[in-house]
């Protein structure tokens, strides 16, 4: 089991899409296997992290992200397929994956933080599962999780989390446009 907190373990704040409808499906291993569930994040697919510090945003921050945000309609997509990075991190997929590019490019131009500090190449919109640690097997997951799948789900709203090192708490939500 991995201990609750932010995944770097420092204050940071997140920009993200909660997802509702998975929890049925991966919330028994999220909350066993992904610090951030734990720590109090839902289900989630990630549009920027780290945001801004979390003592740094300010009612202007916060505005300026709902008129960025004022026009952009909620929209269906499903979890599709499971996936891994490397074989340590099991996540689903969204698909399509494009509607979750485009709202992380707009934020990041628009507010200047880049998604995961511009540590890797390519944004991968995804869905933690789990992070294996201490021997856990996460291939019988990602097979019961394969059988699951497709999941329909609905983008309604875009979350501001912030994270203390140990706990997330909901900053700010947005709802997108029906």
């Amino acid at each position: 089991m991995v201990s609750p907190g932010t995944s770097s373990g420092r204050t940071q704040s997140a920009i993200l899409i909660p997802v509702p409808a998975a929890d049925a499906v991966v919330g028994r291993w999220r909350h066993e296997h992904d610090p951030v569930a734990m720590a109090g994040v839902p289900a989630h697919i990630t549009l920027i992290v780290p945001w801004l510090p979390p003592g740094e945003i300010t009612p202007s921050d916060l505005q300026e992200l709902d008129e960025e945000l004022a026009d952009v309609k909620a929209f269906d997509f499903e979890l599709a397929h499971v996936d891994w990075f490397g074989r340590r991190v099991l996540w689903v997929a969204p698909e399509p994956a494009t509607p979750f590019l485009r709202l992380t490019t707009l934020l990041a131009d628009r507010f200047g933080t880049p998604p995961w500090d511009d540590e890797f190449d390519e944004v991968v919109p995804h869905l933690t599962v789990a992070h294996a640690s201490d021997g856990v097997e996460l291939v019988p997951m990602a097979a019961d999780l394969a059988g699951r799948l497709p999941l329909p789900c609905r983008a309604e709203q875009v979350w501001v989390m912030v994270g203390d090192g140990h706990r997330w708490y909901l900053r700010h939500e947005v709802r997108l446009l029906e």
